[in-house]
């Protein structure tokens, strides 16, 4: 039986897949910046992945584009009013853009060099775009690095060994982050690089639960960064067999070194599953995961934010309209066993973000017909407790202004913004502007 109880405040819910809700799609990852979101996911009508955006900051969301040459893990991200999409297919790391919110993409691209690799996952900062994924050729962890913007791609060697990673950024660094498995411990590897090329010798930045790595898994931890040198990793800590809590590291030093764990949910019972973390341009942090405090079988999305570089986390509340039945990847048998087409896993992982205005998730959950639909919330950030959004005086109503790497400085124009290089949003569509 569904139980319906509504999300408590003051998170905004929102369907994505506009598909049969006898059809399941998962593995969701997603963004919203200046104004533009996307969203790609594992999909069981297409036989590949799907991809939606939205022109108004995921409050509509435009038809799917679906293809069967991509079989899994994609990864979308936003530059400027470019959407990127990473994506497995056929075991190569591919790459795509679309400059025209969806409607068309670019022609494909393999920008790995070996026909084996897994995990891709993109960072970017301006228009340097990092992607970091496994090399099973080479059994290396690889990062593929465009300047340009992702018209061109080279490849450097990060690390000769590891799995499973992700990729992360802030203003002055990128990171690569990876599972280094031992029979008591999966070390999460953390390494720099301020260019793409060069990366910095790997730091252990927490010690994850080994019940999570047999196949299919979660990833289940995230890094996100922030200001010069800050990033924070979330990720699920053994607490017991098959009982998880979600913790979070932080290190403001780059990633040389880092802090003991903290602990984000305040329920002890409950079992805590795939987080997803955010970093606003306040420096305040964003946690989301599964949680199945409400009893056996009655799972929902929670959240927590953190004021302090997570030293303290605020109460969770539930984030998801619905509880749902939720089976984890424990009940799918083997990895040939998986069924990405009932209930049996939401995939490898869900994503968040956040920009100045406001926090956003995207996640699966089987609430629909026992099948694993996308669903998209947001908040904003005064809403839950955090920073406003600056409010200038002396333009159009309407006007939102942007900075070059996202952030919403304003709806009420440049008068007072300092000299500098911004992106203006209005019903006609984005200019570049330059105040000098």
């Amino acid at each position: 039986m569904l139980v319906f109880i509504l999300g408590d405040a003051p998170f905004t819910v929102i369907r994505v897949d506009n598909r049969p809700d006898n059809t399941s799609h998962m593995e969701v990852s997603g963004a919203v910046m200046y104004g533009i979101g996307g969203v790609g996911w594992i999909s069981d009508v297409s036989g590949g992945n799907d991809y939606e955006v939205s022109s108004d900051s995921g409050l509509t969301w435009g038809a799917p584009y679906g293809t069967s040459s991509e079989c899994c893990d994609p990864v979308v991200r936003i530059t400027d009013t470019v959407v990127h999409r990473i994506y497995l297919g056929g075991y190569e790391t591919g790459y795509a853009r679309s400059f025209d919110f969806g409607a068309s993409w670019t022609p494909p691209q393999n920008i790995s060099s070996c026909t084996s690799t897994d995990h891709p996952w993109l960072a970017y900062r301006n228009d340097t775009l990092v992607v970091i994924y496994a090399d099973y050729c080479a059994y290396d962890l690889m990062a593929a690095y465009s300047y340009d913007g992702g018209n061109t791609w080279s490849r450097a060697t990060v690390y000769g060994s590891g799995g499973v990673p992700l990729a992360a950024q802030d203003d002055s660094l990128f990171y690569a982050l990876w599972w280094d498995y031992s029979s008591s411990c999966i070390y999460i590897q953390v390494s720099s690089s301020p260019d793409g090329v060069s990366w910095s010798s790997p730091s252990t930045a927490a010690c994850m639960s080994t019940d999570i790595s047999s196949n299919p898994y979660p990833v289940g931890y995230q890094g996100a960064g922030w200001g010069k040198g800050n990033i924070a990793v979330a990720y699920m800590a053994d607490v017991g067999y098959y009982n998880w809590d979600i913790e979070v590291v932080v290190s403001n030093d780059g990633g040389r070194t880092w802090s003991s764990p903290v602990k984000v949910s305040d329920q002890p019972s409950a079992n805590e599953y795939m987080p997803a973390l955010a970093a606003d341009p306040y420096g305040n942090l964003h946690v989301f995961w599964y949680d199945n405090r409400a009893g056996s079988g009655q799972w929902a999305l929670y959240y927590s934010k953190s004021s302090d570089g997570g030293a303290t986390w605020s109460p969770a509340v539930r984030v998801s309209d619905y509880y749902f039945p939720f089976v984890d990847r424990t009940g799918c048998g083997g990895v040939s066993d998986v069924d990405y087409t009932n209930d049996c896993w939401p995939g490898h992982y869900i994503d968040a973000w956040a920009d100045s205005n406001r926090v956003y998730v995207f996640w699966s959950d089987n609430s629909i017909d026992d099948h694993w639909h996308v669903f998209f919330a947001y908040a904003p950030l005064i809403e839950v407790g955090l920073a406003e959004r600056r409010k200038v005086a002396g333009a159009t109503e309407g006007t939102a202004i942007y900075s070059v790497d996202g952030r919403l400085l304003s709806t009420d124009g440049l008068n007072n913004l300092p000299k500098g290089i911004y992106f203006v949003r209005t019903d006609k569509g984005f200019k570049k502007v330059i105040r000098r």
